[in-house]
């Protein structure tokens, strides 16, 4: 067991190893600056790194990050600051330092969208369910090419 990351108002956090053999987790974030936060591990989770905060916007809902099999990190997120009408997958090149593409799943108002899930078919299909409207779940499949298309115009 490790000690616990240092913060407050951290809640459910989402892990992926990286190519090093670093576990970066990101938080669910409770706390004033409506952004995940993230935090590093060098020793398999035994010990964490500083908190940081990152340029996603956050309403304080649940996550889910995953490493692609192309080296690449997919995030899942509520990407407003109150609301959760929009549900956003942001993909990085640079193991979530900077986000280079971002597409929404869905951008409904007045809808919600909660709890995302994630996992890469062997096929690369990247399949996500999430709560609809807290009545049912749903279910998206897309390819990473559809995520840097990013939203229609």
């Amino acid at each position: 067991f490790s000690n616990p990351v240092a913060g407050r108002g951290l809640e459910q956090p989402t892990l992926a190893e990286l190519a090093d053999g670093t576990i970066v987790a990101f938080f669910r974030n409770s706390g004033l600056e409506h952004r995940i936060r993230r935090s590093e591990s060098k020793d398999g989770g035994m010990t964490w790194g500083p908190l940081t905060v990152t340029d996603r916007p956050h309403p304080g809902a649940g996550i889910e990050a995953t490493m692609l099999r192309n080296g690449h990190l997919a995030l899942i997120y509520n990407d407003t600051e109150k609301e959760r009408d929009k549900l956003a997958i942001s993909i990085s090149t640079d193991n979530g330092t900077t986000w280079q593409w971002t597409r929404h799943i869905e951008n409904t108002p007045k809808e919600r969208f909660d709890y995302p899930s994630m996992i890469q078919s062997k096929a690369g299909s990247i399949h996500v369910t999430y709560s609809y409207n807290t009545k049912a779940i749903k279910h998206a499949h897309f390819d990473e090419a559809w995520v840097q298309e990013g939203d229609a115009k």
